[in-house]
């Protein structure tokens, strides 16, 4: 096994070797992680190309890998400074996030260069195949992505690529009415489609349909980013009725075999239930999908039910008859629970991990018993939302909630990517 420079031959030969990865994973299903290794505080030489690690101690790296890399992997040195490792057969995000820790122990002890010796450390950024791309340039970049996030405040030494990591505009651009009303008709919008993952096993059981924008100047856009101006133009229902349409007609032509024991997440604000025209738009929308209902869950954000006024309860037997599920979402704030499982009495309460951040583990079980203990009274379940991080998962799994949501498990996805995962 060599181990190519990121000069242009360099790179094209990961490139490659990475299309060859993507076709046999085609081919019989599975996933590859590309994994890049930054050292830190290591010995290094001038050459013509800047700084780079000096070639003895890349030797001894490669040697500390060696245990690792399976003949089927690749091993691969980028601008000099990072070194890729191409890993082929990983079983999901687990399985690569355990590779890059065992990869991190190897090289957390000290190393000689010549006649010095020098202490390093390391970064890791980790992209699989499909989830975080479906491309060579793509995979590179996302792993680059990951790379860059351990330099950021909250960031670790060891990061999987996350696309909300990146900084992310969530200001509102102040698009007129007429604008966003354009964008639904001149097929602008699309959607990207979170899978929502069974646990233990992290098997996709569902997905969250997720709004964009493809504005023609300002590229993609997340809907905090014009959401506000749809409200304040009272277009906000226009494009929730876009969303919900094309995220049901699109799912109902999904191949069966990726749909199988699959559900269909939308979100829908309490403006919207509160349209005396809801009932009769969802009727609509599956009967002209031909979706079973109870395969659609509408996703209702907790936080704006509460500053909604009321008169949303009043609409929620219509919709129960069609036989859709509710979820509870973004359940951030734990006294609301109560108030709202009795008001709404959701099937499925998505709650936000992020709100348990830096906080006392015992504290945090004690909350999430607590929360199931409520959700239990009513019929419900928890599903957890955000799960971005390890120590997130570990509650997560020592708390016996079933279903995670979140870019530990996979980021969202376009639809291909999704045939791809589920025909793994």
């Amino acid at each position: 096994m060599d181990l190519p420079q990121d000069d242009p031959a360099g790179r094209l030969s990961l490139e490659q070797r990475m299309v060859c990865a993507i076709r046999r994973v085609q081919k019989n299903g599975g996933n590859f992680a590309l994994l890049l290794i930054r050292p830190r505080y290591c010995l290094v030489s001038q050459i013509t190309r800047g700084v780079v690690m000096h070639p003895g101690l890349i030797r001894q790296i490669y040697d500390r890998l060696l245990p690792l890399v399976r003949r089927i992997d690749s091993v691969a040195l980028l601008n000099g400074q990072n070194i890729a490792l191409l890993a082929e057969d990983v079983k999901g995000t687990g399985a690569a996030l355990s590779l890059a820790r065992r990869l991190h122990a190897l090289l957390d002890s000290p190393f000689s260069a010549m006649a010095e010796r020098g202490a390093i450390d390391s970064d890791m950024g980790v992209a699989l195949y499909p989830l975080h791309g479906l491309t060579p340039t793509d995979l590179i970049a996302n792993a680059k992505a990951a790379l860059l996030q351990t330099t950021r405040p909250g960031g670790t030494d060891m990061e999987l690529y996350n696309p909300a990591s990146p900084s992310v505009v969530t200001t509102d651009r102040g698009f007129s009415g007429a604008e966003l009303m354009a964008a639904i008709h001149h097929d602008e919008l699309f959607l990207h489609y979170q899978p929502q993952a069974h646990l233990p096993d992290e098997s996709i059981c569902g997905v969250e349909a997720l709004l964009r924008w493809q504005h023609p100047r300002h590229g993609l856009l997340y809907p905090q980013q014009f959401f506000p101006s749809a409200r304040l133009h009272g277009v906000l229902l226009s494009l929730e009725a876009w969303a919900l349409r094309h995220a049901c007609m699109n799912f109902a032509s999904w191949p069966p075999q990726v749909t199988a024991g699959m559900h269909l997440g939308i979100n829908v604000s309490p403006a919207f239930l509160c349209d005396a025209a809801f009932p009769l738009l969802l009727d609509a929308v599956i009967g002209e999908s031909a979706l079973l209902p109870c395969l659609i869950r509408l996703e209702i954000n907790a936080e704006d039910l509460v500053l909604q006024p009321i008169e949303w309860v009043s609409r929620m037997p219509a919709i129960r008859q069609l036989g859709v599920g509710i979820v509870l979402d973004h359940v951030d704030d734990l006294a609301l629970v109560p108030k709202l499982l009795r008001m709404l009495k959701p099937g499925i309460i998505k709650l936000d991990m992020d709100i348990f951040v830096g906080e006392d583990p015992a504290l945090v079980h004690g909350a999430i018993a607590d929360l199931n203990e409520w959700a239990g009274q009513y019929g419900a379940r928890l599903m957890a939302k955000n799960v971005e991080q390890v120590s997130q998962l570990a509650y997560v799994m020592d708390s016996g909630i079933g279903e995670g949501q979140g870019t530990l498990f996979y980021p969202p996805l376009p639809a291909v990517a999704v045939y791809a995962l589920r025909n793994r």
